[in-house]
């Protein structure tokens, strides 16, 4: 039988269709024509008959792709609402990186009051517990949440447009963010604990901030593009157009497709 089940699931993901849904929905046609091809070989026909009757059967892969993508409620978030998917859960991804931060500073300097009301009385390796935070929110995380945005938007063949904006959100709002503390200068004083945004005046760690971006998008966002252009070359050449006939010319015998349930 023909291949069409590679095109047909590249043709699905682009459609906007879950990858779960087009995991199980090619598995069961999968299924459904190895029955077909059974069936032929039973009737006495070859097994390369069988195989081409049972591809007649299915129909073209704009058939199949079409009795799948009419199905409305089986897109993904990201295709029925990439500015939620792409843009405002990175933001607040973002956010939740500043806020874990905070909160380790925060509960390390409230751990270490004699008592309540007292200045804290730092140990040793608090300097090196909070360079570490530093890099964790402005670096480390934002680098997992923006390989994940671009895991998840290859894997769902999205287009370039809002993958590129979350990772631009992320590399830039994520390396340029700023939490750290500061100690008293006088005995007496109070230690400041400095929240901000690098990019804005006046201007805190601007030089590092530049470095954590430039890394992030460079480890990020490039590899996204430069595999965005090549997939889509490779769809180009797999996935046939509208009313190509890949498997036959009798038509999609949709009633005998065991379409999944939601």
């Amino acid at each position: 039988m023909p291949d069409i089940f590679t095109p047909l699931r590249e043709r699905l993901l682009v459609a906007g269709i879950a990858p779960r849904h087009v995991q199980r929905y090619v598995a069961e046609l999968r299924e459904h024509a190895a029955d077909l091809t059974a069936d032929g070989v039973a009737a006495g026909l070859t097994r390369p008959e069988a195989a081409a009757w049972a591809a007649s059967r299915l129909g073209t892969t704009d058939d199949l792709a079409q009795a799948m993508i009419r199905r409305g409620d089986f897109r993904s978030w990201g295709a029925k609402a990439p500015w939620a998917v792409y843009g405002f859960a990175p933001l607040a991804g973002v956010a939740a990186c500043y806020g874990l931060a905070l909160a380790a500073l925060i509960g390390i300097l409230v751990s270490h009051r004699p008592y309540p009301g007292a200045h804290p009385i730092l140990p040793s390796w608090f300097g090196t517990a909070t360079a570490t935070l530093g890099y964790l929110h402005s670096l480390v995380l934002p680098l997992l949440i923006g390989g994940g945005v671009a895991w998840m938007a290859a894997r769902q063949r999205m287009p370039v447009l809002w993958p590129s904006v979350a990772l631009l959100i992320i590399g830039i709002v994520g390396g340029a963010g700023v939490s750290e503390v500061r100690m008293p200068t006088e005995p007496d004083g109070f230690i400041e604990l400095v929240v901000g945004w690098s990019f804005i005046c006046p201007y805190v760690n601007l030089d590092m901030a530049l470095r954590h971006t430039v890394v992030i998008l460079l480890l990020t966002l490039v590899p996204y593009l430069t595999h965005h252009i090549w997939t889509h070359h490779i769809c180009r050449a797999a996935v046939p157009t509208a009313g190509d006939v890949t498997a036959g010319d009798q038509g999609t015998d949709l009633d005998s497709i065991p379409l999944i349930k939601t």
